[in-house]
């Protein structure tokens, strides 16, 4: 929760191909800023070493580099403006200096570099699904529906933000997203374009709304199945464009009924043969035949 928290609010790190774009180019901005200041720092340092010291302008520039990167090949300016120069290029160009190597060396070491790569790894992977499913959320519900693609040996692509599933897709050695369904970028890059169906089963009812118009303005052919934990959000959905809708606790309650009801179907072992139809609210958008 504290790591949810922390991403909405830009304190912790976001992880995912969009995420790690934006902190590569974060870093690389700082690191042609750091460039930049270091190059002004030793023109300027050159300049005044041929205004103090009666040098060549490259003299000047091996000279101010020569003290911003603390070398001491070269012997101590003897007059007042050189030596109150170097002091300005060690007080500044040290520092700078300093900051640049942090910079570089934080750019390999917090692994926002292998983030990127791992997440054009999964790109690419992606862009080569056809006909694939898009699961949207991964909670208890999203993990089921998971196994039984797998199973079924179906290609999916999963999406969820929410930073305490990530052990479960490196468990399950999932193809995912690391964003908000209802972000139209996240969509496409999942490959909505080329998907055959939607199945938003976000723990929100209001997110998987918005999952649910995203993915119609997108696609306005595809097929979408949502989840409603809900009564009245079961028509919303209808209305947001889902072809289905499921209510979880309609259709566990219906089998538990049924089980208990049906009792000429009891095996001598006492377990019931028949776990009862799910209930499903279909929309005008759905095909005449059971999904």
């Amino acid at each position: 929760m504290i790591d949810r928290f922390g991403m909405r609010l830009g304190l912790s790190r976001r992880t995912g191909l969009a995420a790690a774009r934006h902190e590569v180019t974060r870093f690389l901005r700082r690191l042609a800023f750091l460039i930049a200041a270091v190059t002004v720092l030793v023109l300027g340092g050159a300049a005044f070493f041929v205004l103090f010291e009666d040098v060549s302008f490259w003299r000047g520039i091996t000279w101010s580099l020569d003290t911003v990167a603390t070398v001491g090949s070269i012997p101590h300016s003897e007059t007042t403006g050189g030596q109150i120069n170097q002091i300005f290029l060690i007080t500044f160009g040290v520092g700078t200096m300093f900051f640049l190597l942090v910079t570089l060396t934080e750019l390999f070491v917090a692994g926002d570099l292998s983030g990127l790569v791992e997440a054009l790894r999964m790109q690419r992977q992606i862009a080569q699904l056809n006909d694939h499913y898009l699961l949207c959320g991964f909670g208890r519900v999203g993990r089921q529906i998971a196994r039984d693609l797998q199973q079924a040996g179906v290609p999916f692509v999963v999406i969820d933000d929410n930073p305490d599933v990530r052990e479960a897709f490196d468990e399950m050695e999932v193809l995912h997203l690391e964003g908000r369904a209802s972000d139209d970028q996240v969509m496409k890059e999942a490959g909505i374009e080329r998907a055959r169906a939607v199945i938003a089963c976000i723990d929100s009812d209001a997110e998987n709304i918005f999952a649910t118009l995203t993915a119609r303005e997108l696609r306005p052919d595809i097929q979408i199945v949502a989840r409603a934990a809900e009564e009245a959000s079961e028509r919303k959905l209808i209305r947001a464009g889902a072809n289905d809708v499921v209510s979880p606790y309609k259709t566990s309650g219906r089998a538990m009924a049924q089980l208990a009801l049906d009792s000429e179907r009891i095996r001598p072992d006492g377990l019931g043969t028949s776990p009862g139809r799910p209930v499903v609210v279909r929309g005008e958008m759905s095909s005449s035949t059971e999904s």
